[in-house]
């Protein structure tokens, strides 16, 4: 009889397990697993040795499809050499859920590679979901198993880890003992042969335990799927991630500025913030970020209020949180009222608020100050700074925590975070905060950052993605970048605002194009394999009169033979902006867009999104741009009109979603006049794809 179990609860909720590998050896990962398992009284553990009867007392068998009842999971803990068979073994007792611990496999070269696709391969046709292999196994705190090689269970709470590398998990248990964060479950997937990060954010998205998902990333399997399940899980439950590993622009073969600018931990990181996700940088924030969205939830405004026994550490925590997007706003005459009537009257009522030295009254300032603040709308969220005496003090910890109980009683859900800058000896009120469900972060500089983390991403729904475009007749398939011909005329087909151009085969052409288009005009060279005009002196600019062009014409044939050349009707100095495409491989089309020009390269400023995007969500990527004021107007320049330009961009967006053939697009410099916009130069480089 086969388990009907899903993998998840195969994994973390198994009825019996099987471990292959057991042993009552001290120092061998069969006895460590054996120790750990028992440890959990709920699930029956069938150890798997090719001689022994029993191990530690508990009955042995030769093989998995030995054992007379159904096995929710196997753990494998032999060499990676045996795997394969073993696998085979488990397949033939219908087991639904494998994890092999084991080393040796594709992080080992070639051989092991080859090996760790024969385990896939094997549980791909037998219906096995696979964890692993080289992985630390799974834990559930909340049902104390532990089926991993890990020294304990981390403490409960509403924290789902997924990480590839063991030491994250360790991390989490050690974490989880200083009193910091609870976990709900973890899962070490090693190398991901299998089971990897969509499914985790799927079935922790749905488990009712899980409040916050925490992710740790070294790679990613498929892009595509993880911004689906994350937009259906992050509008519900907070996901954040650290993604590792960051890849220079010079690894991949970038032909274009997109190219260049789209690096592959660029895109991953813009995508999945995209996705609803919050990204940090480091291992230490991604815990103490779940931990606060854990205890005290999201933060759903960015007006902060501190207060502090210290008015320097209140003016830092002010200009930090500033910093760091949040707002310390001035408060309204009646809330500072309602909050000097419980401070001396040198204190300030103002934000930050400033309880002063007067140690014996600390915890009916601090209390009735939160107070206030929780019951106003003024602030969304509320920063006690406890420090020496105000730390020491357990009438304030306790005023703390009644104030965030009470709160939590009204319905009122404003995140409290305490600033902590205190001494050693105040450790046990620190951890009865923490025990209390009230994060406490050491000093000015990690309270502002991590609540900013704790913020709601902005998210926008997805656009649905209409029928894919054919490969256009006009593209040779054997050219990866069509000439300007062929390419401008696609791009007009669609309806993209190309300069006024003409292509032409000499001098003479070149001319009479330019009397046709109106002087002043651009003359560019076309070249097979030419696509930075610009360094290669292939472009000639205001060009007047016809003897003007003759003559451009006649140094480009000199300097770069003889060819073709685009003649443009020469664009009016604008804001200059780049807009362009990349199909990752990973997660599909990406659409980049920022400042452009000679410039794009150097100053980087750009965004991503997947395609399609709409509209709203376009404008709202644009605020990301670092220098987004100069699209408001700069030194006598037209603003530019975000919403046509959001249009402009959506559009495009569109058109590369459906054009699986594009494999990158550069539209640069796109030279903006308030609402108007005019695409001066474009590249397009396309792949037929095989039937």
């Amino acid at each position: 009889m086969t388990s009907l179990l899903h993998w998840g609860q195969a994994a973390f909720s198994p009825r019996r397990i099987a471990l292959v590998g057991a042993s009552e050896e001290k120092g061998k990962a069969g006895k460590l697993l054996m120790d750990n398992l028992l440890g959990n009284p709920d699930t029956q553990v069938v150890p798997i040795h090719p001689s022994a009867v029993a191990i530690m007392g508990l009955p042995a068998y030769a093989t998995v499809a030995a054992v007379p009842q159904p096995v929710d999971l196997a753990i494998v803990v032999t060499p990676a050499g045996s795997t394969p068979a073993i696998l085979r073994d488990c397949a033939a007792a219908r087991v639904p859920v494998v994890m092999v611990l084991s080393g040796g496999f594709a992080e080992t070269g070639a051989a092991g590679a080859a090996l760790e696709q024969e385990l896939r391969a094997i549980a791909q046709a037998n219906g096995i979901r696979l964890i692993g292999p080289n992985c630390l196994g799974v834990i559930d705190s909340t049902q104390q198993l532990n089926a991993s090689m890990a020294m304990g269970i981390p403490a409960s709470g509403g924290v789902a880890l997924f990480t590839q590398s063991g030491s994250y998990a360790m991390a989490a248990f050690s974490r989880s003992q200083e009193g910091a964060i609870g976990f709900s479950k973890v899962l070490s997937a090693g190398n991901k042969a299998d089971v990897n990060e969509v499914d985790a954010v799927r079935f922790f998205g749905a488990d009712p335990a899980t409040r916050v998902l925490a992710l740790v990333l070294e790679s990613v399997s498929d892009g595509a799927a993880l911004v689906q399940a994350l937009r259906a899980v992050t509008p519900h439950k907070p996901v954040v991630i650290l993604k590792t590993g960051r890849s220079q622009a010079g690894q991949r073969a970038a032909s274009s500025h997109t190219a260049a600018l789209a690096q592959d931990f660029a895109i991953t990181r813009a995508l999945l913030r995209q996705a609803g996700a919050i990204l940090v940088d480091d291992g230490l924030t991604l815990f103490d970020v779940a931990a606060g969205l854990d205890c005290q939830g999201i933060l759903r405004g960015p007006r902060v209020a501190i207060i502090s026994n210290s008015g320097g550490t209140g003016v830092e925590l002010t200009d930090l949180c500033e910093a760091q997007g949040l707002q310390v706003p001035q408060l309204s005459d009646s809330l500072q009222a309602a909050i000097a009537a419980h401070l001396p009257a040198h204190g300030s009522a103002a934000n930050p608020i400033d309880v002063t030295t007067a140690w014996a009254r600390f915890p009916a300032m601090y209390g009735q100050s939160i107070q206030a603040l929780l019951e106003s709308d003024e602030v969304d969220a509320v920063i006690p700074v406890l420090l020496q005496r105000s730390a020491l003090d357990e009438g304030v910890i306790d005023a703390v925590i009644a104030q965030s109980q009470q709160a939590r009683a009204k319905g009122i859900d404003k995140p409290i975070h305490v600033c902590w800058a205190a001494p050693a000896q105040a450790e046990p009120m620190r951890r009865k905060l923490m025990a209390a469900g009230i994060p406490c972060h050491d000093w000015a500089a990690r309270s502002a950052r991590v609540l900013a983390y704790c913020r709601a991403p902005a998210q926008a729904p997805p656009v649905p993605v209409q029928t894919a475009l054919p490969f256009p007749a006009a593209f040779d398939p054997h050219i990866a970048w069509p000439e300007p011909a062929q390419l401008f005329a696609q791009l007009n087909a669609w309806n993209l605002p190309l300069a006024a151009y003409r292509c032409v085969n000499d001098a003479p052409a070149a001319a009479q194009a330019a009397r046709a288009l109106g002087f002043p005009v651009a003359l560019k060279a076309i070249r097979t394999g030419l696509l930075h005009k610009t360094e290669a002196g292939a472009v000639r600019l205001n060009l007047r009169d016809a003897d003007a062009v003759l003559l451009a014409c006649a140094d480009f044939d000199t300097r770069l033979g003889t060819g073709p050349v685009l003649v443009q009707a020469q664009a009016k100095p604008g804001v200059e902006l780049m807009l362009g495409a990349v199909r990752d491989p990973t997660f599909g089309p990406v659409i980049v867009f920022g400042l452009g020009g000679v410039w794009a390269e150097v100053l980087g400023d750009v965004v991503m999104r997947l395609c399609p995007l709409s509209p709203a969500e376009v404008e709202l990527a644009l605020t990301e741009l670092r220098a987004q004021s100069l699209l408001d107007g700069a030194r006598g320049t037209e603003p530019v009109d975000r919403h046509a330009l959001a249009q402009l961009i959506s559009r495009v967006s569109e058109w590369i979603a459906r054009a699986p053939w594009c494999r990158e697009l550069d539209l640069n410099p796109v030279i903006a006049h308030g609402s108007s916009f005019v695409i001066v130069d474009a590249r397009m480089r396309v792949e037929k794809e095989k039937s």
